[in-house]
């Protein structure tokens, strides 16, 4: 049986998951000049013309410039895929019969996102100590540890941000959708009967 509040579950889990993952993968956490660095990227080049933009993709911890940077990548690559498992599980409970939404797939989806919330707000707590470490500090000369020095907050942590807050409502929409689907089961046997 599905309700507005289980489609709006769905579409905002994967929406939400999706947009996660690509401010993730985006350069501009932090920005100077022509230097912008993320978590999982870092580019060289005019801002005003990307295809000249030299962009370095670090593919393992080590590659990554400092142990902040690499804790930092971790819990929110692991965030991410709770988010995304979360989102998998919402969009599985479409398919399946309508008894089982509760008891076996939302609860574990609710739960899901929530873990999912919890610790992408850490990891985005724990980024902006990377500003203390050599690397940042070549970039954004005279930073430190929640200080960008003369670098600007950019658009892929904002994002970053917002979406963790969007996400917050998740599992509150998933809770309202189980109240949802009881409210429809019960005018549905009353009607019948």
């Amino acid at each position: 049986m599905f309700s507005f509040m289980g489609f709006l579950w769905l579409v905002l889990s994967l929406i939400l998951s999706l947009i996660s993952g690509f401010s993730l993968m985006s350069p501009a956490w932090f920005t100077h000049g022509d230097v912008s660095f993320g978590v999982f990227v870092q580019c060289r080049g005019p801002v005003n013309a990307p295809c000249n933009q030299t962009c370095i993709v670090y593919r393992t911890l080590e590659e990554i410039p400092d142990l902040f940077s690499k804790i930092t990548a971790i819990i929110l690559f692991a965030g991410w895929l709770i988010l995304s498992f979360g989102a998998l599980l919402v969009l599985s409970w479409t398919i399946i019969p309508a008894g089982l939404c509760q008891r076996r797939l939302c609860t574990p989806a609710r739960y899901a996102q929530t873990a999912a919330v919890v610790v992408t707000i850490l990891g985005l707590l724990i980024f902006p100590f990377s500003l203390g470490s050599p690397f940042a500090k070549q970039i954004c000369i005279s930073s430190f540890i929640y200080m960008s020095g003369k670098c600007f907050l950019g658009w892929g942590y904002m994002m970053a941000i917002i979406t963790v807050l969007l996400s917050c409502f998740l599992p509150i929409i998933g809770r309202y959708n189980l109240n949802e689907i009881k409210i429809l089961r019960s005018k549905i046997t009353r009607s019948m009967v």
